[in-house]
Order: structure tokens, then sequence, then C-alpha cells
């Protein structure tokens, strides 16, 4: 797969001549999507067509497969959704906005695709997640914008403020009063920005210091919320809004890279800003891949970068993939648990943590378990990671972006760099190019192994380990006891990258002279590769999926176990 650093700028020509429509892709596109509405909504349910219904007319066991209300039970979620109380009508709003965004990106002239974008994407977050969590993600992001690209920009301070306004939990009584706190925070905010804050970015050190705060906040936040539950015993409490927002840090650590490389341009507009962080693909599961379409250079050279046609049919492609994987991974995982138990294995339901806690109790726990459990759990996780993944993707190119797959036949990888590769690749490209990478170009220079063992360890073990503080801290809000549950997983993080460096290592020193699955006398020696690949990333799960009472020294003996060395138990 390529590197997000070989992609090839796009001029607004080129976009034009790509920019030719075909009725019949767009009424493809928008069957695609119906097909969604009726497998993940309860759009049928008036006529009595629910997924379900059918299947009980043809006779058909669906196990696995339907949710509780009778349609297809799905991972697809609007995540703490404010104005509804059922998922399903959510996902059908969130539909709704997608078709008319995709619409709008595939009709409208070149110059108002990313614009319309942002408005839909706006009109959807305020649909679903409310007004105010909408006014915070823009208010906060402009707040980016600002500092990151200083200038005499007063109107947008001002909307930063108006924004301010609308994120408050109450307003003063009366609309004269909330008019004047309205137009007195705006004109103070333009006034802070102009006469302040420009002076104090014109100055570079002082720069580079807020730039990498501002862009760090989440961080940043963590920290302030430990040190004040050490002093204090309270946390901070985190809104909707800055969740929507911190979440999306990574990508903002990628956008800063691509400012800092003088990659993005000096007159960039807000609406430009937005539309690396605002688009559809935010809107559903926005915990979840949330590196996907990562850093302006990446996202403006893959927008319109070929015949938009071939862009939205290999969007409606994943579509069509990630349905397979959305409907039957729940199938597919209970019916390899339930073969592996047939054959005598105990596989303690295909999960990792259920194994874990066994262990730590006493169960004793066989070779062959230890192998074929972290096995079934990584396939399970990688089935339904798989189809949010291909969805979100597809979200993107219906939108008119040729953005790379995420998640591309991991199981093909012969070792763990190219496996990682294909299983994470934005996630994997944000840990290269903000970890990696500083500590590549700067460290052992003259120890070329040294150079990339240290490098990655700092991606695959200290940047991995970071952002997994800060997935932990924001659902869980950032206390002692989450900081605690990540530093239980330390040698997971330590045998990724262990794994990575070998991988990278080794494949310097003994370059390759055939291409990996050609059917020649060393095909099985591919197999085995892939196997012994899959199985290593599935066993260092043990040490990321902690149970119970089950300690580092607890999980160390059973992950040793897997090589037929027993020891450890109670």
């Amino acid at each position: 797969m390529p590197s997000l650093l070989s992609n090839q700028p796009v001029t607004d020509a080129e976009r034009r001549a790509n920019d030719k429509h075909r009725h019949a892709i767009v009424a493809l596109a928008l069957l695609v999507i119906g097909v969604y509405v009726y497998c993940f909504t309860l759009v049928s349910a008036p006529v009595d067509l629910l997924p379900a219904q059918l299947a009980e007319r043809a006779d058909l066991s669906l196990e696995h497969v339907l949710d509780s209300d009778g349609n297809i039970d799905s991972t697809i979620s609007i995540l703490m959704a404010q104005e509804f109380g059922s998922n399903d009508d959510e996902r059908l709003v969130f539909f709704g906005i997608l078709a008319l965004a995709f619409l709008s990106s595939y009709y409208l002239p070149l110059a108002w695709k990313q614009p319309a974008l942002v408005a839909w994407t706006t009109l959807g977050i305020a649909t679903l997640y409310g007004v105010p969590a909408m006014a915070g993600l823009l208010a906060a992001h402009l707040c980016v914008f600002l500092v990151l690209h200083p200038g005499r920009r007063p109107g947008v301070a001002a909307l930063v403020g108006a924004l301010a306004v609308v994120v408050m939990p109450s307003y003063p009584e009366g609309p004269l009063a909330t008019w004047l706190l309205l137009i007195g925070l705006s004109v103070a905010c333009a006034l802070v920005y102009v006469y302040a804050l420009v002076p104090l970015l014109a100055r570079p050190r002082v720069a580079r210091v807020l730039q990498f705060a501002t862009v760090h906040a989440a961080v940043v936040f963590i920290g302030v919320s430990l040190a004040l539950e050490a002093f204090t015993g309270d946390a901070l409490d985190l809104s909707l809004a800055a969740l929507l927002f911190f979440w999306q840090w990574a990508r903002l650590a990628m956008y800063h890279v691509d400012h800092a490389d003088g990659q993005v341009p000096a007159d960039i507009t807000p609406v430009g800003y937005l539309s690396v962080f605002v688009s559809p693909g935010v809107i559903p599961n926005w915990s979840w891949g949330v590196t996907i379409g990562q850093g302006y250079a990446y996202l403006q050279g893959k927008f319109l970068c070929e015949d938009k046609n071939r862009i939205v049919l290999a969007g409606i492609r994943l579509m069509l993939i990630a349905l397979l994987y959305l409907v039957l991974w729940r199938w597919v995982h209970a019916l390899l648990v339930s073969a592996a138990q047939s054959g005598g294995i105990e596989v303690f339901g295909g999960y990792t943590r259920r194994m874990v806690r066994a262990f730590s109790r006493g169960v004793d726990v066989g070779t062959v378990s230890v192998l074929a459990t972290t096995l079934l759990d990584l396939v399970r996780f990688m089935m339904f990671l798989a189809g949010v993944m291909h969805f979100k993707v597809a979200i993107w190119r219906l939108c008119g972006y040729h953005v790379d797959p995420y998640y591309d036949k991991p199981w093909l990888a012969t070792n763990l760099m190219a496996f990682w590769t294909r299983f994470a690749f934005h996630y994997r490209e944000f840990l290269v190019r903000v970890f990696y990478y500083p500590v590549f170009f700067r460290a052992f220079r003259r120890h070329r192994t040294l150079r990339i063992v240290a490098a990655s360890m700092a991606a695959a073990a200290l940047g991995n380990f970071i952002w997994h503080v800060t997935e932990r801290s924001f659902f869980r809000e950032p206390d002692f006891d989450a900081l605690l549950y990540v530093f239980g997983t330390w040698p997971y993080f330590v045998l990724l990258g262990a794994g990575i460096a070998v991988s990278q290592v080794f494949l310097l020193q003994r370059r390759r002279t055939r291409k990996p699955w050609t059917r020649d006398r060393w095909f099985v020696v591919d197999v085995v590769a892939a196997y012994v690949t899959m199985q290593y990333f599935a066993l260092i799960h043990i040490f990321a999926r902690p149970s119970g009472d089950a300690t580092v020294a607890d999980m160390t003996w059973l992950f040793l176990r897997a090589f037929g060395i027993e020891g450890g138990g109670r």
C-alpha cells in the first residue's frame, strides 16, 4: 500500500476534468444506501417487511444476525446521541444526511462540493448530537485554525465567541440580555484575538508553544485532569463537544505535521480547514477509525484525483463488502467457536479476556486452548472492525475522496510490519509520521539497526501507548484508574514494537527475491508465515485484555503456555 507521503497534488483543472456525471452510478449508490436503510433501521416496520419477518416467512434461522427489534444487528452506531432514543432512528437520520451529502458532492460545482460536505455534516451533528455539541466542535476547531493560521481574521474570532454562547448551559433571562451577551462575547473574542493573540503568534518561539498546546489539547487536558485529581480528588468532566473534538487528536496531529512541512496553503480558508475534520464519515462511530482521512495534504491529494465515478464505484464496492462483515461477523465467530468446542478444544467463547480471567482464578489452560482462543478472538476483532472501517472509508469515497482502505486483507501479511500496515493503515501512518519519523531522522544516524529499533519502539510502543491512554481516558473520564489500566497492558506495546522492529531489520538484511503468495515451491512457507504472524499478534493481546484479578505475571505465564511452558496459575 502507498504511504500518505506518496500522494501527488491535484490541480483544480484536473478535478474539473474528473467531474463528469453518470446518473446510473448515482442511482446505484442511492440503492446501496437504501439497502443499508432497510437492513439497519425500522423503516420497513409499518409494512411488516422487517428482516426478521421475512426470515420467519422463509423459515430461516438467523441467530447471531438479527437484533431484538427485528432488523439486522449492527456495529454502526450513533454514539451518545442527544435527541433520539433509538439507534435505529438515529441511523435513519444519518443515512438521509449521507444521501444528501453524496448528491451535493456529486452534482454541485467544484467550488461548492467541500463546503456542502461541511454544511451537511454540521447539520447532521446538530440533529443527532445536539446544537451545543455541534457549536462546541466548530468553536474548538476554529480556535485551532486561528492559532495555526494567524492573521487579521476578526470575523472568525467573533464567530468563536458566538458559538461559545450557544455552548453555554444557561442563558440570561430575556432575549435582549441574550443578544447583548452574544454581541459582547463576539466583539471581545475578536478584540482579544487581533490585539493580544496575533502579536504573540508573531513571535516564533511563543507561536510554536501555543500551536503545540492547541493541537495537543487532548493530551494536555488529560495531564491537567490527572494533576487536579491528585490534589483535589476531583477530575474534570468532558462535554460531548469536547469528546468529539478530542477524539480527532490524531488527525489534528497529522494536520500539524503538514502545516510544519509547509504543505498547508498560507491562505487556507476556515471552510478549507474544516473540510479536513467535519465530513460525513465522522458522524457514525466517531470514536472508531479516527485516523481515516487524516491530514490536509493527503485529503487534498485524494479529492477527485481520478474519474469521480470510479471513486464512487470503489466506495459502493466497499459498502457491499462492509455489509457482509456487518451482517455475518457474529454468526461466523459463533460458528468457529462451536466448531472448536466440537473438536474438544476449550476456547472460552472465543474471548481472550474470558480466558485470562479463568486462568487467574486457577483454571488450567492448555497450549492448544491458548492458541485457539487468542486466534478466534483476533478473528472476531478483525471481522467487526472490518465492517465499520470499510463503511467509513466508503463514505469518504462516495464524497469524492479516493481514500485508501484502512483495512486490506491482513491475513495475507507474511510478517508483522506488513500485517500492521494491512490491519490499520491510517493509524499506522499516524504513528509513523508523528512518532517514527522524528526519531528515525534524529537518533542513531550511524547505526541503521539501532535507528530502526528506536524508531519502531517510539511509534508502535510509545506512540501507540499514548494513543491508548487518551482513548481509555476519554470514555472513562481521565483518572488514575484509567491510566493504571493502560499501564497494566505495557507488555503488549513492548512486544508489538519489538516484533515490528525485528520484522523491519530482518527484511532489510534479507531482501526478497520473490513476491509473497507466488504459486511456487515456497507457497507453503507463505502460509506458515501468515499463520505465525497472525498468531503472534493474537497472543500478545493476552496482555491487552486484562481481566479481574489477573496480574502481569499471570498473563505472562498464560502467554508462555502457548509455547508449551508450564507454570503460574492459582
